[in-house]
């Protein structure tokens, strides 16, 4: 991947492995646990730590700085450099839209009548997993609110960052759950329509 594709303002394992590792040195290990835990809802696949990292290193975007046993690669410990830091810090300021990849609009090009039923199910499986998202994400807010509150004084601004972050989270998801609520009743309809003839079944 090049650095001109890298640095993108699209969204890779590859970007967020570097800003992991420039944020904070780290095994290999260490940083494809701490991918997996702070974007579960990219669902990166678990080998992107172990494949990306000796790439960015030959690209000199991070460095190796401690070598683990032979026989335990993932103890290699990694960070990150200036011309890492520097490709990071281009895409995190990116200011072009990344182009919208979305799996069912693009699904939605090819479902033919005889898909329609199954198509339909697909989508009201994906908006009660978006309001299952939802809950647990809107949950955390209200469990970090309280525990502000219970402080009874002042966070800091990255505590304060966390909280903004998960609030917008839920509205994430809840956005996403209405949209195929939305996207599913118009499609009921029109399976309906095809069902009771009122619409071309072509």
């Amino acid at each position: 991947m090049s650095a001109s594709t890298l640095g993108s303002g699209a969204l890779s394992p590859q970007m967020m492995i570097l800003g992991l590792v420039v944020q904070q040195e780290d095994t290999i290990a260490g940083v494809a646990r701490r991918l997996n835990n702070q974007f579960p809802s990219a669902r990166f696949s678990r080998t992107a730590a172990y494949k990306d990292l000796p790439i960015l290193a030959s690209k000199g975007y991070v460095r190796l700085t401690e070598k683990g046993p032979p026989n335990e690669p993932t103890l290699d410990r990694y960070q990150g450099t200036p011309d890492g830091a520097k490709l990071f810090d281009g895409w995190l300021l990116h200011t072009e839209p990344p182009g919208v990849r979305d799996v069912l609009q693009c699904k939605l090009e090819f479902v033919t009548r005889e898909h329609l039923a199954a198509f339909i199910g697909i989508v009201r499986e994906d908006e009660q997993a978006y309001t299952s998202a939802h809950d647990i994400a809107h949950n955390r807010v209200r469990r970090e609110q309280r525990s502000r509150l219970a402080r009874g004084r002042p966070v800091d601004w990255r505590v304060r960052l966390r909280g903004i972050q998960s609030k917008d989270e839920a509205m994430l998801w809840s956005l996403m759950s209405k949209r195929l609520g939305n996207l599913r009743e118009e499609l009921e309809a029109v399976l309906d329509e095809i069902s009771n003839g009122a619409a071309d079944g072509g």
